[in-house]
């Protein structure tokens, strides 16, 4: 199937680039993932057009009606879920090595994924120790960005190890790591603190109307905006957060002063929309409703000014007749 594709110029296509099938960190779907080498990795969307389109690159001309758009994304989003997962497991008590970490989230069963995308099972191993492997999920942990995103949200021990020759006095020490999702919440405080910020919120036009609609652009609403600058954060973020971690963040917050805000702004709305009701009006429902008089023509109200004064009246002309002489 021919499709567009559109990449950043940083990716140097004259590599071979391997494609990573991971678990959306909102929905848990399988989501395609591109590595661009050690330093970032892009989200894959796939955008279907409704006919097919012929594009025109250069002297060439495809015809295709997909498109596959690539976007850079920040790595905490792609280690969250394997945190989650992790501090969900049975030993998400216990400090164990990185590689170990690697090897248990590699095999956790909501990270598999149905065939050919499971790792084969050879005829020398079990079944079972291979089936349902996500190798995707370890190559993902051995990128050095995401390895130092997934360090930072685990609890961390270093213990020093001496060493069994007499000759060597070095020592190298072990580190050991226990996932955190209080961590987690605290590095997501840190995006929504930044991305709260006037400077950076003002770039999305939508989430400034949506200030407007609920009042909050004047001078005197400084505290509230602040709430809702923070509250429109964690929404805009939560595209791509576990529901349960977005319900973690929310109640991190206290907006009880956004919410009475936004009560009685609704309840002033709806009080705005209804028609008032008069003490008449009232009278009229338990004795009767009144019909007005209907408007006069203009006709009428001519003869209303006509001065009749020396006019004969009309019972001049009903007197009765007088007897007939004999």
């Amino acid at each position: 199937m021919e499709y567009i594709s559109v990449i950043k110029d940083d990716v140097d296509l004259s590599k071979s680039h391997r494609y990573l099938r991971l678990p959306h960190p909102r929905t848990g779907q399988p989501q395609l993932y591109l590595p661009n080498g050690e330093s970032s990795i892009l989200e894959v969307i796939k955008l279907n057009g409704s006919q097919r389109r012929t594009w025109f690159i250069g002297d060439d001309t495809i015809d295709a009606g997909n498109m596959l758009i690539h976007y850079p994304i920040d790595p905490l989003f792609l280690v969250i879920p394997i945190i989650t997962a992790l501090s969900g497991s049975s030993h998400a008590q216990s400090f164990q090595p990185f590689s170990d970490l690697i090897s248990t989230a590699t095999s956790l069963p909501q990270f598999s994924l149905p065939e050919p995308f499971t790792q084969p099972v050879k005829s020398s191993q079990p079944s079972s120790s291979s089936s349902g492997f996500n190798r995707d999920i370890e190559r993902l942990l051995k990128l050095k960005c995401v390895k130092r995103v997934f360090k930072a949200c685990c609890e961390k021990k270093v213990i020093p190890t001496i060493s069994s020759s007499p000759s060597s006095s070095t020592s190298t020490p072990q580190r050991y790591y226990r996932p955190s999702i209080p961590i987690v919440i605290n590095h997501l405080k840190k995006k929504i603190e930044y991305f709260s910020q006037p400077e950076q919120f003002e770039k999305f036009d939508h989430l400034v109307r949506g200030l407007g609609k609920d009042g909050l652009l004047g001078d005197e609403s400084q505290e509230l905006r602040a709430l809702a600058r923070t509250q429109a954060a964690i929404e805009h973020l939560s595209q791509y957060l576990p529901s349960h971690i977005t319900q973690q963040l929310s109640e991190s917050y206290d907006f009880t002063p956004l919410s009475s805000h936004l009560k009685n702004l609704t309840a002033a709305s709806i009080a705005a929309s209804q028609i008032p009701s008069t003490a008449s009006g009232k009278e009229n429902s338990t004795k009767g409703t009144k019909r007005k008089a209907p408007a006069t023509s203009k006709g009428v109200e001519a003869l209303k000014k006509v001065n009749t004064n020396n006019m004969a009246k009309l019972t001049n002309f009903f007197k009765p007749k007088e007897g007939k002489k004999k």
